[in-house]
């Protein structure tokens, strides 16, 4: 199911904000199938969780976000909002890898999931089943490092360990890789990789429309080292030196490590530059395309009171996308701590009123609150 729309209700009352009364959908993911609507009762609210990318996207399709954007592709304003799928931020990432001697490849978590055919291994799956222990039951990424790369301030790198090798710098091309590789019977080499993350970028990225339509992909420019976003890849750079260092001394250095990526021959400042650029992937932490903050400020999107939108009544994004600034390290636990005090505050909402949810006209379902993810 693919929510297609907000819908707002506009009052003659002077002064009163356009309020959301339901949601459009669709249960088919293309622009074919069925359109259905839930209703909200009176005085409900949707609560949009749909992330740094489609929560914004969702706004505009909506009606609510630039007004130029809007106009560009003939939807009707609700609120002009600038700040809608602005200030897009990510931890840019690359990675080190090197192959180690065979012989310690039963020390490698993907000799420790795979057979030297590519298979899962049944001893591996039963572990896991029986137990809930074994190479399964971790992240396979449980070793890490913050550290700052400039020797002062905060932590500006962050170093991912993985006890295995990965088999392409890029990581889509691992994949397809490894399912090559299990046709044709071929083991999983020996080694390590270090994903490095610039874990306080500066790259500043957006989330726009390519088309009305609600199942057109948006258009994403994630923003990697533009501007101010070159010392980001400084930042990878010496992580890459750094990693270097690491897989070049003791302990590691006794497991025969040879590197693969970034590769020996990558020797220049220039050399390293192009391999990032080359193979830089998503640190998986977007944030920031709803912006939390005051109404007086332009380029805010939500309330940092209680992530209500700037500009309409009945709606508030839960997710990601209201950090202003992205987090030093992972956003999981941040976006976990906005939910459960949005949670708080509906449920003290709730208390205060002392009503149950109404009945509403919807033709699917309706409800006091709807949670919508794109």
């Amino acid at each position: 199911m693919r929510i297609t729309k907000l819908q707002f209700e506009h009052s003659s009352s002077p002064g009163s904000l356009p309020r959301t009364v339901g949601v459009e959908f669709s249960p088919a993911n293309d622009s074919f199938g069925d359109r259905f609507s839930a209703q909200l009762a009176p005085e409900g609210q949707v609560l949009l969780c749909a992330g740094a990318v489609h929560s914004p996207h969702l706004l505009q399709l909506s009606g609510v976000g630039p007004r130029q954007v809007l106009a560009e592709h003939g939807i009707p304003l609700v609120a002009d909002l600038q700040g809608v799928g602005a200030n897009l931020q990510d931890h840019p990432a690359t990675l080190f890898a090197a192959r180690t001697d065979d012989k310690f490849d039963n020390l490698a978590v993907t000799s420790q999931v795979y057979d030297r055919s590519s298979n899962v291994r049944i001893t591996a799956l039963l572990h896991y089943l029986l137990q809930r222990r074994g190479p399964l039951a971790t992240t396979g990424c449980d070793h890490g490092a913050f550290l700052s790369t400039t020797g002062k301030g905060e932590p500006d790198l962050q170093i991912r360990f993985v006890p295995g090798f990965a088999l392409d710098p890029d990581a889509i091309q691992s994949y397809i890789k490894f399912g090559e590789n299990k046709k044709r019977g071929i083991a999983w080499p020996c080694g390590i990789t270090m994903q490095l993350l610039a874990v306080r970028p500066h790259s500043v990225g957006s989330v726009g429309l390519k088309s009305s339509d609600p199942f057109a992909a948006p258009a994403v420019d994630i923003g990697y080292y533009a501007g101010d976003g070159e010392k980001d890849l400084v930042t990878l750079r010496e992580g890459l030196k750094i990693a270097r260092r690491i897989a070049e001394a003791s302990p590691l250095s006794e497991y025969g490590t040879s590197e693969r990526y970034p590769g020996p021959r990558a020797t220049s400042d220039a050399d390293l530059d192009e391999f990032i650029r080359k193979t830089t992937c998503s640190g998986n932490a977007l944030v920031g395309t709803c912006r939390m903050g005051p109404a007086s400020d332009s380029g805010t999107v939500v309330s940092h009171t209680d992530m209500s939108v700037h500009g309409v009544a009945g709606l508030r994004v839960v997710d990601a996308s209201v950090m202003p600034r992205i987090p030093g390290g992972q956003t999981g636990a941040p976006t976990v701590m906005i939910a459960e005090r949005v949670a708080a505050m509906l449920v003290g909402q709730q208390a205060r009123v002392g009503s149950t949810p109404g009945r509403g006209g919807s033709q699917q379902m309706a409800g006091r609150t709807l949670v919508g993810a794109a």
